[in-house]
């Protein structure tokens, strides 16, 4: 094929409609009217030799044709918006937004630091936060989020990734002047807590809820929750307890009315451990690579300890 003949415009909305599946919204994505989505729709079904996109139920069906040029296309576009833009990102002076999916525990342990640093060095620069969904790897490859700061997954090729926080300490969460605050802490004890209770978004079982039932401990449930960023401020009010990683509690702990513990030993550890993922298109990008280090370092200069854990 002759590339002279070719507007790469084309691409783009390519690009967009194996995005969003839908004319419209594909359209709003790069700027364009609909009428002028589907004009450029007919160009390249009439270039590629094939329908490309059916209209169906859900809205814009791709063809295993669509498919095979997805990911290369993609590439292709990326690669120019690298080769287009200055080789030296100047963070004091650019005006960018990047999008970072994530869940709210990251979030809430990173981004105050993360803003923080940025009204410093980067004022112009803006963060979108997308919620983390089951298929992360399939946004940060379709170019939805430019990265990804979630648990630890197993990546392909495609993919790069940083860890940025690891580890498996846990603790146990309660508002200042509690009755576990002091003296030996055992399970008996905490069993007569009641509890926050935290489950994924897509499942009813709590992180720590085997440990319980394998054992046969019964455990009085105050509330079950799906955000643990919601959980110590209903621990702050009551005399609900709550086991969560040690650097949530150490965060919330330095502001909050909120102390920590150390579990006993036989209790289950929640991990922690997270994950900085990225599309190998954007190894080289000078804006990306910007970010990524800056998450690194604010990953790594995190505070562990507050001087409200309590270890009587």
């Amino acid at each position: 094929m002759n590339l002279a003949g070719v507007d790469l415009n084309l691409l783009v909305v390519f690009d967009a409609l194996m995005v969003e599946r839908n004319t419209t919204r594909a359209g709003d994505r790069i700027g364009m009217s609909q009428p002028a989505v589907s004009k450029a729709l007919n160009r390249l079904r009439h270039l590629c030799k094939d329908d490309l996109f059916i209209r169906c139920a859900e809205g814009m069906k791709p063809t295993p044709r669509a498919i095979e040029l997805a990911a290369p296309v993609q590439q292709a576009l990326q690669e120019l918006s690298n080769a287009l833009e200055p080789n030296v990102f100047d963070p004091a002076t650019e005006k960018r937004i990047f999008r970072i999916m994530t869940n709210d525990l990251i979030a809430r342990l990173m981004m105050p630091m993360v803003m923080a640093r940025l009204d410093r060095v980067a004022p112009n620069i803006e963060i979108h936060l997308i919620p983390e969904v089951s298929n992360s790897l399939g946004r940060v490859e379709k170019n939805e989020v430019d990265l990804a700061l979630i648990s630890q997954v197993p990546i392909g090729d495609q993919f790069e990734s940083r860890i940025l926080i690891e580890g498996s300490e846990s603790v146990i969460l309660m508002r200042e002047g509690h009755p576990l605050s002091e003296g030996e802490l055992t399970i008996d004890r905490i069993l007569t807590a009641r509890q926050v209770v935290v489950t994924t978004a897509d499942s009813e079982d709590s992180v720590i809820d085997n440990y319980y039932l394998q054992n046969s401990i019964p455990r009085r449930v105050g509330i079950t929750i799906n955000q643990v960023i919601a959980g110590p401020a209903i621990v702050a009010a009551s005399d609900l307890v709550m086991v969560v990683p040690r650097r949530l509690a150490a965060y919330q702990a330095s502001f909050q009315n909120v102390i920590y513990r150390e579990l006993p030993e036989e209790m289950p550890r929640l991990s922690l451990n997270v994950q900085m993922i990225w599309h190998t298109r954007l190894e080289s990008n000078p804006a990306h690579k910007w970010l990524r280090d800056l998450l690194t370092e604010i990953a790594e200069d995190h505070p562990r300890y507050s001087s409200r854990e309590y270890s009587q």
